[in-house]
């Protein structure tokens, strides 16, 4: 596996983060102002929003999902999800997305029940031990793999540093 960096001091303004998770910015900001991606990072009037690498990830699995044909809010419910994971476990190369019999979430109201997020699951399992007594059949497991998209920011983020007055 290559060594990728995992890390960079720098962080990006909205138009630079948007441009590496390939998210058209003015669709970003609307899903921001209608409350459909949360997680997006404060900012105050005036003052241009910051992301770290993590929140660049959670930001292109948000384009990811809205690629696959999710709705805008669910989408963000599940990139914020991989949000708080990644503020749990900031260096993951990846998260296991466990699916329960009870986590298909509600057709009706078009909720997203994130299931369990984990840093390893063996994909084989039947069943998740939720505790000492209890387990749920487990009807699927999705795996995001965050290892190059994380160094591939960094290169990115980096690189636009490097450049003398660029408008990012």
């Amino acid at each position: 596996m290559n060594d990728f960096p995992k890390a960079t001091n720098y962080r990006a303004a909205t138009s630079l983060a948007c441009r590496i998770a390939a998210v058209n910015p003015l669709r970003f900001n609307e899903a921001v102002h209608a409350g459909a991606y949360p997680c997006a990072p404060k900012t105050t009037p005036g003052k241009a929003r910051s992301f770290d690498v993590n929140d660049i990830i959670a930001l292109r699995c948000y384009q990811r999902f809205m690629a696959a044909g999710q709705s805008s809010s669910a989408s963000g419910a599940k990139a914020c999800a991989i949000r708080g994971f990644l503020a749990e476990h900031p260096e993951a190369d990846r998260v296991f997305i466990v699916k329960t019999v009870f986590d298909d979430g509600d057709a009706e109201s078009g909720e997203y029940r994130q299931g369990y997020l984990l840093t390893d699951f063996d994909a084989k399992d039947s069943h998740i031990k939720i505790n000492a007594r209890q387990s749920l059949d487990v009807v699927s497991v999705e795996v995001l793999n965050f290892h190059y998209l994380r160094g591939r920011i960094v290169h990115e983020i980096e690189d636009a540093a490097r450049v003398v007055g660029s408008e990012d």
